[in-house]
């Protein structure tokens, strides 16, 4: 992985400001961040707060804060399934620098459980296990059969997390004001949820249905700026635990088809871990408490993070609570610790507990009453309770005429009036969804029987057919 990829990936410096500050690097051979400052891209403090965190790629194998003993099997199981590896081969699988995997393979040789063999691939040498190698290869996946990038210690996982806490970084208001774009949010709402945001603790967003809840929480994420870490895996006990998910993480810095070991001067910070804007993770109606621990692979045997440790350093979304198939106080009961103390604890399939940092954004999100869900006790561990109301006249008329415009359907005042007295003589609330449906039903109607997608009795009467639901 590359600094100056991420320069790029961070929006920092465009990509052509780069390459110039490479080339005037292999110009004078001064260090990239000195050259971006002589140059004016960067300031010295911006190079130094970046430099400083990204962890180091480790030059030995005590520098990877595992036992080695979880070094060689990686090593053992790999050359096992493909046969034959080279330096570079071992390096993108392992996720380690060109020049440690290089010494891995000098130490494994020295115990003989690899050899040389004759012939190059790419400008390198390859290597192959020996009788000795495949043996211990046998014994290794009889206890994982995990092959991919080395894990982080569990010590050394906690620790990142902590340093790019949610807490650590400051929202604005303009961020927050960009981020909720191009949702209509009244000035009083917006400004609550940019707080509650900054103060990174729990939320509660309530209220009728339709009005944005989901909407404003899936877009709390794109309120952050900053780049976190995150490893692939992580190791506790002599075990493997999955952290990394392509479904959940945006990374950061790589270009599609581009390995980041594949080059000699790519490696400038520690492979094993991946850097990503902050997570969002979302379970809804399906979320159980067994989707809160750790899933063990009974065939491969390491462990699947949960969902909330993925989401570490970002946001969580519960949505639709308290219609998952689990009680609402069980759930509630299951964060309890989490949110008080901002620790967690998680079983290995052996019953051996550990403890790992709860940090992220928890938000919930429900159209039932907060009342009926959670007791005054729970109710006051949710610091922000947010109530999410539906448009006013004014807003939704503005609303539903934008939206009537976007899709191409002609939407007279007139028509508008009609529209808003009949929501409300049905006796149903507007609401922001509506202002949104109600054009697209009409051009279905139109389209279908060739008319010019126009409002009118007949066709608002159609939609509102299909939208509100009779009470008798």
């Amino acid at each position: 992985m590359r600094f100056s990829d991420l320069l790029v990936a961070l929006e920092l410096l465009s990509r052509h400001e780069v390459n110039d500050a490479l080339e005037r690097q292999a110009q004078t051979g001064r260090p990239l961040g000195d050259v971006l400052v002589e140059m004016g891209l960067l300031s010295s403090h911006q190079v130094q707060e970046l430099q400083d965190g990204l962890p180091a790629p480790p030059d030995t194998l005590a520098q990877l804060g595992i036992d080695s003993r979880i070094v060689f099997d990686m090593l053992v199981k790999y050359l096992s399934n493909v046969g034959q590896g080279t330096t570079a081969s071992i390096a993108d699988t392992l996720a380690i620098s060109r020049r440690l995997s290089a010494l891995l393979i000098e130490t494994a040789r020295a115990q003989g459980l690899v050899e040389l063999k004759p012939g190059i691939v790419a400008g390198e040498l390859r290597v192959e296990l020996t009788p000795r190698g495949r043996s211990m290869a046998v014994e290794a996946f009889a206890n994982s059969a995990y092959i991919g990038p080395l894990p982080v210690s569990l010590e050394e996982y906690s620790a990142r997390v902590l340093r790019q806490s949610i807490r650590s970084e400051t929202v604005t208001a303009a961020a927050v004001a960009q981020a909720m774009s191009p949702l209509m949010v009244e000035d009083e709402l917006l400004a609550t949820v940019g707080i509650s945001i900054n103060a990174g603790r729990s939320v509660l967003l309530y209220g009728a249905a339709g009005n944005g809840k989901t909407s404003i929480a899936e877009r709390m994420v794109r309120t952050f700026g900053a780049m976190v870490l995150v490893p692939h895996c992580f190791e506790v006990s002599g075990q493997i635990v999955k952290v990394f998910d392509p479904a959940v993480h945006r990374r950061l810095g790589l270009a599609p088809g581009r390995q980041s070991t594949a080059n000699l001067f790519a490696d400038e910070f520690d492979p094993r871990w991946v850097p990503c804007r902050r997570p969002f993770v979302a379970a809804g109606g399906e979320l159980s408490l067994d989707m809160l621990d750790l899933k063990f692979e009974e065939t491969a045997r390491f462990y699947e993070a949960p969902l909330h440790v993925k989401a570490m350093n970002g946001v969580l979304l519960i949505d639709d609570f308290g219609r998952q198939l689990v009680r609402p106080d069980a759930l509630l009961n299951r964060w309890v610790v989490p949110m008080d103390r901002r620790i967690d604890f998680l079983k290995l399939h052996t019953g051996q507990s550990f403890q790992i940092p709860f940090d992220q954004l928890l938000v919930f999100s429900t159209n039932l009453s907060p009342a009926d869900l959670m007791d005054p006790a729970f109710l006051r561990r949710l610091p922000y309770k947010i109530h999410v109301r539906g448009p006013s006249v004014t807003d939704f008329a503005k609303l539903l005429v934008a939206k009537a415009e976007a899709r191409g359907v002609a939407y007279s005042e007139e028509a508008v009036i009609a529209t808003i007295e009949a929501i409300q003589s049905h006796g149903t609330p507007l609401a922001y969804y509506q202002a949104t449906e109600i054009p697209e039903q009409i051009a279905d109607f139109c389209e279908f029987l060739g008319r010019p997608l126009e409002a009118n009795e007949q066709t608002i009467r159609f939609a509102l057919g299909n939208m509100l639901v009779d009470k008798d």
